[in-house]
């Protein structure tokens, strides 16, 4: 493994502390680890690399993406951020046991390690895309929740735009509500247009979806007292009063 050396206790802003400062020990103990679920991921794609090399830890949804049409490069992450998503939600080292509670600590392991990954890509190198693809990719989503034995449960969104209309005729945001209506809950961010108020983009603002913000520590990751929403994060509540 290439990351076999790492001690990831030396580093307060690693997976490996977030994820014990969410108490994740807890969830895995209970069984919580993600098995049998599918997570699908509308993103930029996800590369092959090390924590995502399980079998069928990638499933391959459509490649909406506008470098579709080279081989070399359908379903591939030529821009970064899907592959670290990915690795966020559902990585998990190529070595690693099942006791994830006594896991060693140079051992990677994502918030839900036996969860597996539904690629969508929809961005290319430069990660911008239409809302016309991500509006396609989530239907698909949808239409083919438990297709092949898929149990899609999870839909991350780490895009957005900022509002130009009432949420509920926004065709973004009403994609978004329908997934929310086949059952499938809904992770959307909030975006990077903050501090202020009402700055939260679609389809964050969407009553029924997780909004995900950013947070600072202020440079002191043992003392959670002093955490505050960082500068860029996008704040609530929405435009339409909706608090997030």
């Amino acid at each position: 493994s290439v990351l076999a050396d790492v001690d990831f206790t030396d580093y307060p802003g690693s997976l490996y502390a977030i994820a014990r400062s969410l108490n994740v020990d807890d969830a895995w103990s209970a069984g919580l680890s993600g098995l049998g679920i599918q997570v699908a991921l509308i993103d930029t794609g996800v590369a092959p690399v090390e924590g995502m090399l399980h079998a069928g830890k990638v499933i391959n949804g459509p490649d909406l993406s506008f470098e579709s049409q080279n081989p070399d490069l359908m379903y591939l992450d030529t821009y970064g951020h899907g592959t670290h998503l990915a690795g966020i939600i559902a990585g998990k080292a190529s070595d690693v046991w099942d006791d994830y509670t006594h896991q060693s600590k140079d051992k990677f392991l994502g918030i839900a390690p036996d969860a597996e990954i539904v690629n969508l890509k929809v961005a290319s190198y430069d990660g911008a895309v239409d809302v016309s693809q991500v509006i396609a990719a989530i239907d698909w989503v949808v239409q083919n929740q438990y297709s092949q034995g898929m149990n899609i449960r999870v839909l991350n969104l780490a895009y957005g735009t900022l509002p130009q209309q009432p949420y509920e005729v926004d065709p973004l945001a009403k994609a978004v509500e329908k997934a929310w209506k086949a059952g499938i809950v809904v992770v959307a961010s909030a975006g990077n247009t903050g501090p202020d108020p009402m700055t939260i983009g679609v389809p964050g603002n969407v009553p029924y979806v997780i909004t995900v913000g950013a947070m600072s520590d202020n440079y002191t990751p043992e003392n959670e007292n002093d955490d505050i929403l960082a500068s860029f994060s996008a704040a609530g509540p929405t435009v339409e009063g909706f608090v997030k």
